[in-house]
């Protein structure tokens, strides 16, 4: 095989990795947080501000640094008499270059770097952040999907039992043991049971589509794996989980940074009623002699020393503006605190609540299974109505629909209180999002 051949094998192998990868039989939590990494949207958009900030610190570090700029000129002037202006070229052409250093200025350019040095770790914890959200978004979708596909199961099992009561309804009736009345009761409760499918299917389509979205990709495969259950540690307390969450939440260190740059950023606003000194040079070369009195170079080098006397306030304006900016730092900071611990405090109580739920709703799922087969049984034998069977079968179908949202609510309240302590896959993101 020649090497175009070659070529060609490499490039449609390389062209079908994708959809390889898209049209995997199954799919696990973690590997749905990878290809969210690599194809989220909102987190590619979060990134580009950490390289924004990455740029004000270049642009912040310029001014340091001597500033160099060349000029090209070329004159064409009137026709002037030579008695009076003896020496006077009517054109001519003039290069220079042009070196201006700043000196002093009461250190406001060192402010202004160090306010964008912590304005970009500030940028980094908060993308950090954002993509803690996101794969907690990404989480959320996942277990909509699992319940989805709960919901049909036990929808298809309603349906099941509907039909078999309907036609139990319709041989009590052949031999005139029932009435209409049973039979069309059960009629509608196959129709309910049918409605109570279709909508448990659209559900499911539904969250398929926005996990799809989250990830990034076009579809997912149709089997999800089930993550392995968590319950929070019989150790835990809510003051403990409350100092993780203060040790590890990115926003907390984001608003320090946010601090600090807001107080470099007032420094260097004070520094404008300081004078400012600065180095200037040129280097000027024509085509014409007589320019600089029969000499085609000139150059120059000077200090400049300015201070504003008056500019309208605008120096005492740019301070308040600066402290202001500082206070509301400040302010921001101890508001998420207090934010933390209420987030902390209500994870925590709801999952302790729906640890409690789950235990009485599997206790009522046993009892209303037992409760329908009694109720079947006495109706097969003429002892129960159709309207005590109609009964146990919505106490049973309610009563499991409600224990499985109840179980992927605590299993998903596990990855909130990852999420409300700053803990939600740190090492991955950490590894994976260092721009």
């Amino acid at each position: 095989m020649g090497i175009c051949g070659c070529l060609i094998i490499l490039i449609l192998g390389t062209g079908t990795l994708a959809p390889a990868a898209e049209n995997a039989t199954s799919l696990n939590l973690e590997e749905a947080y990878q290809r969210a990494l690599s194809r989220n949207q909102d987190i590619a958009a979060s990134r580009e501000n950490v390289v924004q900030a990455r740029k004000d610190v270049t642009e912040a570090t310029s001014g340091l640094y001597p500033q160099l700029s060349a000029q090209g000129e070329y004159t064409r002037q009137k026709e002037l008499q030579e008695e009076t202006t003896p020496g006077t070229p009517e054109e001519y052409g003039t290069a220079s270059l042009q070196l201006d250093q700043h000196l002093y200025q009461g250190g406001k350019r060192w402010y202004g770097r160090r306010a964008a040095r912590e304005n970009l770790e500030g940028a980094r914890d908060e993308h950090f952040r954002n993509v803690q959200r996101i794969l907690f978004r990404v989480a959320s979708s996942y277990y909509e999907v699992l319940l989805g596909r709960r919901s049909i199961q036990i929808a298809e099992s309603a349906l099941e039992r509907a039909e078999t009561q309907l036609e139990r309804a319709r041989g009590r009736r052949e031999v005139g043991v029932a009435t209409l009345s049973d039979v069309l009761r059960a009629e509608v409760q196959v129709a309910q049971s049918e409605e109570q499918l279709e909508r448990a299917r659209n559900q499911f389509d539904v969250a398929r589509e926005q996990l799809a979205l989250e990830m990034g990709m076009d579809r997912i495969p149709r089997r999800l794996e089930h993550p392995g259950k968590r319950r929070v540690p019989d150790n835990a307390t809510m003051q403990g989980l409350y100092s993780r969450a203060l040790e590890h939440r990115k926003d907390l260190e984001e608003l320090d940074n946010r601090i600090q740059a807001a107080r470099a950023g007032k420094s260097g606003e004070k520094a404008d009623y300081f004078p400012r000194l600065s180095a200037h040079g040129s280097y000027t070369r024509t085509d014409e002699p007589d320019i600089f009195q029969d000499n085609r170079e000139d150059w120059r080098a000077s200090l400049r020393l300015s201070y504003p006397l008056f500019t309208g306030g605008r120096e005492q304006a740019q301070v308040e503006k600066a402290r202001s900016e500082l206070i509301q730092a400040r302010v921001q900071r101890s508001r998420l605190e207090r934010e933390i611990r209420e987030q902390v405090r209500s994870v925590y109580l709801d999952l302790q609540t729906q640890r409690s739920v789950i235990r009485q709703l599997e206790k009522q799922v046993e009892s209303a299974e037992r409760n329908y087969k009694q109720v079947t049984a006495r109706f097969e034998e003429g002892a129960a109505s159709s309207v005590d069977q109609v009964d146990a079968f919505t106490a049973l179908n309610e009563a499991e629909n409600r224990l499985a949202r109840a179980r992927y609510s605590y299993q998903l309240d596990m990855v909130r209180l990852d999420l409300v302590t700053g803990i939600l896959k740190q090492q991955l993101v950490a590894g994976k999002e260092t721009p």
